[in-house]
């Protein structure tokens, strides 16, 4: 396609052209008047002359005085005014005759080629007392009036550049002053095409311009109203579908579909927490339904606020009764922050019930293997047991899971040696079978050949300071594949944590330059309640060329928020969503709002934790543009 030309530059050109094109025609139309004008001037010279000198000459050229005749006539001559003067007697006799070569200096030779003069000549008989005496012949030399014309020629050709050169500034910022406002409406489609529903601050001063102006504010407002709305859609929807209306947390739908999920994914680095609150009938009795309400929320807002428990992994899953799930775990961190959830309960309790009306407990589990119904089990035994005691305690089910300490040291080993390893899943296109990027997993391996996914811990990375250093094993292992065939993009998931490390993002856009096919990918929920210095980092690392990508992105207000200020490349969409939505009609509908939205601010959506072929083109149908999970194993590693 051919490079586009501005209005600007175009309206500038034909001005130039037109002014340029008038200026000649006036040039031409001068210079040609001014030759016929010097033409005329020749010959009525050379006739004048011819008149004077007849009148002048007769009475010596009746009396044949030839010395007086050749006296005047070489006084005339030496005048240089004329190429040629001859007197002929009344037989045909030249009796003189002074001619001048044809020498002109001053004037370019195809000057005169190409405005050609002709010599004119005059003519007038001498009569003395009514006798002819003779005939005077006078042409008149044209080097002056070549010379002059010229001269006049250069002048005026100087005077019609000027005049074309300030009519052509003249007309360039008359152009420029009355597309300022068509540039402002430019940048304001521009805008709106990128998702900023800006407005004009100042009405165009041309009357259609103007026009035109109002109506792109009021396209611009329009778009920005739907596209609230559809955002808004799709919060209302994921509200509906997989929040509690009472305190804001998922639902039993959506946390059980969260649990199938993460245990597919970590196994036995799972753990899940039971919270339930004994004697809100009692509270309802003597202080009022309100007061059980606020209790409630009190409790969810504790819950909501646990360390490592992402907006998915904390629910209310029944009137009295709430569940934790922690999905990087080990069995001293989950007794540990049980206990925590538990005592946190307890004071959150008393604020409302000075009275120990209610009773809080909690019983926990850690996974041993992928079964969501007997991890509940072992969950609900232990919370039997925790409610024989007193309220704020809790009891842990029995695990045989490594403890944290061995697994903290395995990930110093694995940073001091360089021994992380990555594993690559490939992403695919709805529409066939072709790979769209690889995305990087780490994984550790114990002594015992058994592995341990990034989720059990990148806590403990964050916790131990190694973060940073982990995530930079993570991105040597991607530039190290990146230069493997066939060339497709990589994608790499990273800490929060390590957009807090000013150390960490100088480097990255240090070598922005050697990783055009690299992307960096981020938790959404992570993000959210990120301070500001990560979206700075964020903003900074797109600027330098790098792709982002929001993981596990779940369309929470926050996280939506998140979505239309970075308007990232890619979203990956939880994989708990996109495997309801082939059972669930109103999982379809919120997903397919979600994939409008995220196309009209020009991001791609992805489906992750895709298992089966029913599940892939249901999530095709719904507007996905790339999906993967376990269904694409088969598919293999980069290069």
């Amino acid at each position: 396609m051919p490079p586009a030309i501005s209005l600007k530059t175009l309206l500038n050109t034909l001005l130039a052209l037109i002014f340029l094109l008038l200026s000649a025609a006036l040039f031409l139309a001068n210079l040609s008047g001014t030759r016929d004008f010097m033409q005329r001037q020749l010959g009525s010279h050379a006739q004048d002359a011819a008149t004077t000198l007849a009148v002048q000459l007769a009475p010596a050229l009746a009396d044949k005085q030839m010395a007086t005749v050749a006296s005047s006539v070489d006084a005339l001559f030496d005048s240089g005014y004329y190429r040629r003067i001859r007197i002929v007697a009344v037989d045909g006799e030249v009796l003189i005759e002074r001619e001048l070569p044809l020498r002109i200096e001053g004037v370019p030779d195809w000057f005169m080629r190409a405005l050609p003069l002709e010599t004119p000549s005059g003519a007038a008989e001498s009569m003395h007392v009514w006798k002819l005496s003779g005939t005077i012949e006078v042409a008149s030399h044209p080097g002056f009036a070549y010379r002059q014309l010229w001269l006049g020629a250069r002048d005026t050709l100087l005077l019609t550049l000027s005049f074309w050169l300030l009519a052509a500034l003249l007309a360039a910022w008359l152009v420029a002053w009355s597309l300022r406002d068509l540039r402002a409406m430019e940048k304001l489609a521009l805008a709106v095409a990128r998702g900023e529903f800006k407005q004009l601050t100042s009405p165009p001063r041309v009357r259609e311009l103007r026009h035109i102006g109002e109506a792109m504010n009021t396209m611009s407002a329009s778009v920005g109203r739907m596209l609230d709305d559809k955002s808004n859609l799709v919060e209302k929807l994921q509200a509906d579908l997989y929040h509690d209306p009472r305190t804001g947390l998922a639902n039993r739908a959506y946390f059980l579909a969260t649990l199938v999920d993460t245990l597919q994914e970590h196994g036995d680095t799972c753990g899940l927490i039971l919270i339930m609150i004994d004697g809100l009938g009692t509270t309802n009795g003597r202080k009022g339904r309100a007061v059980s309400d606020q209790m409630i929320a009190a409790v969810a807002e504790t819950l909501r606020a646990a360390e490592h428990a992402p907006a998915a992994h904390v629910a209310r899953i029944d009137g009295t009764q709430f569940a934790v799930l922690l999905e990087l775990t080990d069995a001293e961190q989950l007794r540990e922050h049980a206990e925590r959830l538990a005592q946190h309960a307890e004071l959150a309790l008393r604020a409302f019930d000075p009275e120990n009306l209610c009773r809080v407990h909690a019983g926990a589990a850690l996974a041993e293997q992928r079964d969501a119904s007997t991890l509940l089990a072992k969950a609900d035994a232990a919370l039997r047991d925790a409610r024989l005691g007193d309220s704020g305690t809790s009891r842990l089910a029995v695990s045989n899971t490594p403890g944290a300490q061995d697994l903290r040291q395995l990930l110093r080993d694995a940073v001091e040696n360089a021994s992380l390893q990555v594993e690559w899943q490939p992403a695919l296109t709805c529409a066939g079978e072709q790979v769209v990027h690889f995305e990087a997993y780490a994984r550790l391996h114990t002594a015992d050949a058994k592995t341990i996914p990034a989720g059990a811990f990148v806590h403990l990375a964050e916790e131990s300071g190694l973060v940073s250093a982990l995530d930079r094993l993570i991105l040597n292992a991607a530039r190290s594949a990146e230069n493997t065939p066939p060339g497709l993009p990589l994608t790499v998931n990273l800490s929060v944590a390590s957009l807090l490390d000013d150390a960490f993002v100088a480097v990255l856009k240090s070598q922005a330059s050697e990783s055009r096919r690299l992307f960096l990918e981020f938790p959404s929920g992570r993000l959210a309640s990120a301070p500001p210095q990560a979206h700075i980092a964020l903003v900074e690392l797109r600027r330098v060329g790098y792709g982002l990508i929001l993981d596990r992105f779940i369309p929470l207000p926050a996280s939506l928020a998140w979505l239309r200020e970075l308007r990232p490349d890619w979203v990956k969409v939880e994989g708990a969503l996109c495997r309801q939505a082939h059972i669930e009609v109103g999982t379809r509908a919120m997903l397919k709002t979600l994939c409008g939205f995220a196309r009209e601010l020009q991001c791609q959506v992805g489906a992750t934790g895709v298992e089966e072929n029913d599940e892939l083109r249901v999530l095709c149908e719904l507007g996905f543009d790339a999906a993967q999970g376990r269904l694409f194993k088969q598919h293999g590693q980069p290069g």
